[in-house]
């Protein structure tokens, strides 16, 4: 039997899954907290990872048993891709084109 079988070994994976999910809303919600200029988002990015975490939020509790942690990483994803998101078109709409001096 491999070392690398077995409930233990899965639990473990999943842990670390669970972990490494964690890195992408907590990115973004480190952009939006050091006030990085709105010109470096990239829009396609932040509405794909927003549809992305939508989707997964459904499929977090129609597995079976709901998986709530998951849950909860792609609300707290959806929201702060939302928020990136609106950073964006805020500063594009009010007629954002280039990136300041000293960024």
């Amino acid at each position: 039997m491999s070392k690398f079988s077995g409930k233990g070994w899965v639990q473990f994976v999943g842990l670390i899954g669970a972990v490494a999910n964690w890195t992408i809303p907590l990115a973004a919600i480190k952009s939006t907290l050091s006030h990085r200029h709105p010109s470096i988002l990239d829009p396609k990015m932040n509405a794909t990872l927003a549809v992305y975490s939508c989707l997964f939020m459904r499929w977090s509790i129609a597995i079976y048993p709901p998986n709530y942690p998951l849950l909860a990483c792609h609300i707290v994803n959806s929201v702060a891709q939302s928020v990136e998101l609106g950073r964006y078109l805020k500063w594009r709409l009010s007629g954002g084109t280039t990136l300041p001096k000293g960024q």
